[in-house]
């Protein structure tokens, strides 16, 4: 039974990881809107295989379930991010994954043969980005010059909603049914999720068009 709260075991136990991961070079110069295009670019193709790779799992997993209950179809964000970067004139195809994304696709992989639940904790990561992304969309109009919807869908997919969706997915999460052994599995793959954020914007940044130097923090 989920006596201890997961939502807030997720929020609490995976905080440091979180704050270091929104608070590298990378996220500012994002959330500044300092970012080359180009580089904006390339963050949505290294999130696109990512979300590809796992969504391609979660789609195997019982969603009639608990906890998978709590994945619903609108969080499926690759087709936002395919309609980004086609926006944008990207060739797909031409994605070249980082290192760290290649070792991320290769996890989600391997996992639902081994601990399908921790596809959730990940999923449970790039949900909750959302939150904070909806005003990163804002500022990233202005500097780009986006309409909304063309170019940052992925970064706003729930427009005024967000406030609504994140509260289900929490409810929905938050009401299974958990051993003290499947919370520590997510808390443990959440943690994963936000480190692996963490080293994905790093590597973008040392190889940034932006002209900052890379800062490994």
């Amino acid at each position: 039974m989920d006596t201890n709260g997961i939502m807030e075991r997720l929020r609490t136990e995976t905080r440091d990881l979180h704050d270091r991961a929104e608070g590298n070079q990378w996220q500012g110069r994002m959330v500044r809107g300092e970012l080359a295009r180009s580089d904006y670019e390339r963050w949505l193709g290294q999130m696109f295989l990512g979300h590809r790779a796992l969504e391609k799992e979660l789609h195997s997993l019982p969603l009639d379930q608990f906890p998978y209950t709590a994945i619903r179809p609108e969080h499926f964000q690759e087709p936002y991010l395919r309609s980004d970067l086609e926006h944008f004139g990207v060739d797909l195809e031409s994605i070249e994954p980082l290192a760290v994304t290649t070792a991320l696709i290769a996890r989600i992989e391997e996992l639902p043969r081994e601990q399908p639940l921790a596809l959730l904790g990940f999923h449970y990561v790039l949900e909750g980005s959302n939150n904070g992304n909806r005003f990163i969309a804002k500022r990233l109009r202005e500097v780009y010059k986006l309409e909304p919807g063309a170019g940052d869908r992925y970064l706003d997919p729930y427009g005024d909603r967000q406030r609504e969706v994140w509260k289900r997915f929490k409810e929905d999460l938050g009401s299974a049914e958990l051993s003290a052994e499947d919370q520590d599995l997510l808390v443990e793959s959440a943690r994963e999720m936000f480190q692996t954020i963490y080293e994905i914007s790093n590597e973008l940044d040392a190889t940034s068009a932006s002209g900052v130097p890379a800062a490994v923090q």
